[in-house]
């Protein structure tokens, strides 16, 4: 399958595909995506399968071997841009016993040592990092600010930028770290207006996202997608706690880490389900099915997340909401190609 000229786009650390998503919406063709967990790359395939979906260890992968297994599936036009989310579990609010032999706090800067290799390669016009905003605590800023100025040697001149998700039609509050990297040599002057809030568009809500949704089927171990009536990922695991049934949960909005309870008529806390500790519907008798946070992520419909419920439940946690996505890359396209941006 050909490539399309001038839009072809190169993700790394693809997961779900929820960036990805974002940036087809856009106009971009993401043609060769990149991950080593096996769940996101058969998620991807079934959801991207123009796409050439790669399962590598990136932490491994030299540049010269991504970009053969560019060449090999888009021979006749380069990519324009590289886009990706390191795994940020090390940077994270949520990792209560944070450690600096994490290996995972080597993967952006992997990432960004990637990028000079495929910008020597390519002669990129962009890229797009995306990443948790605990990067920017104090106890990171070395690291952080490290970061950067390994983004600016690759070439780029640099955009970073704090986006919430509840401001661009996501029923979920979710701030994330995009850093948006022109290449520097090709694009020199000019401002690149990151999208800042949507004030055309309200806050939607738990209840618009989810509240027609039957019931969902409960995980037992003989379950498989195809017994899913609804939707393949509208299950939830069993509610075994004496609080599901005592009434202890309806009406209220947290009771501990494990049972925060969703409020109808406001977003989502942020969907990352630590330990499997899925936040409560807002009847509070169950916890969130799998298809009910995607749709929480701002992920069509369609879509389907493909692997063990515990598998599902890791892809919704660590996606980047489309819509989001859309933002920052019709931000891009609209720069690029001499529109106005925004």
């Amino acid at each position: 399958m050909s490539c399309a000229g001038g839009n072809a786009v190169l993700s790394l650390f693809s997961g779900a595909g929820g960036l990805d998503l974002g940036f087809r919406w856009a106009g971009y063709d993401v043609r060769v995506a990149i991950d080593k967990d096996e769940a996101a790359t058969n998620t991807y395939q079934r959801n991207h399968p123009s796409a050439a979906t790669h399962s590598s260890d990136l932490s491994h992968t030299r540049a010269s071997e991504i970009a053969r297994l560019w060449t090999e599936a888009c021979p006749e036009s380069a990519p324009v841009g590289v886009i990706g989310g390191p795994p940020c579990q090390a940077f994270s609010g949520g990792n209560a016993h944070p450690s600096d032999d994490d290996e995972r706090r080597d993967l952006p800067v992997r990432y960004a040592k990637l990028l000079k290799g495929l910008n020597h390669e390519f002669s990129l016009d962009f890229f797009v990092f995306e990443n948790v905003t605990g990067l920017l605590w104090p106890r990171h800023r070395r690291y952080y600010a490290a970061l950067l100025e390994m983004f600016k040697e690759a070439g780029f001149r640099l955009w970073p930028v704090v986006l919430d998700a509840q401001h661009f039609g996501v029923p979920q509050r979710r701030k994330r770290l995009f850093v948006v990297g022109l290449n520097r040599r090709r694009f020199k002057q000019g401002d690149l207006k990151v999208p800042g809030q949507d004030t055309h568009s309200a806050v939607s809500t738990v209840r618009q996202a989810i509240e027609h949704l039957p019931d969902p089927m409960h995980f037992r171990r003989e379950l498989s997608p195809d017994l899913i009536p609804y939707h393949p990922n509208h299950w939830t695991m069993v509610p075994r706690s004496p609080k599901f049934n005592s009434g202890l949960l309806r009406g209220r909005h947290v009771n501990g880490r494990s049972f925060r309870v969703l409020t109808w008529d406001q977003p989502s806390w942020t969907i990352s389900f630590g330990h499997r500790e899925v936040h409560v519907h807002p009847s509070g008798d169950r916890r969130l099915s799998v298809f009910e946070a995607m749709l929480l992520q701002g992920f069509p419909r369609d879509y389907e997340l493909v692997g063990t419920l515990s598998d599902q439940i890791r892809l919704v946690s660590d996606a980047v909401p489309p819509p989001l996505a859309f933002a920052v890359a019709r931000t891009i396209r609209r720069y690029l190609s001499g529109g106005s941006e925004g």
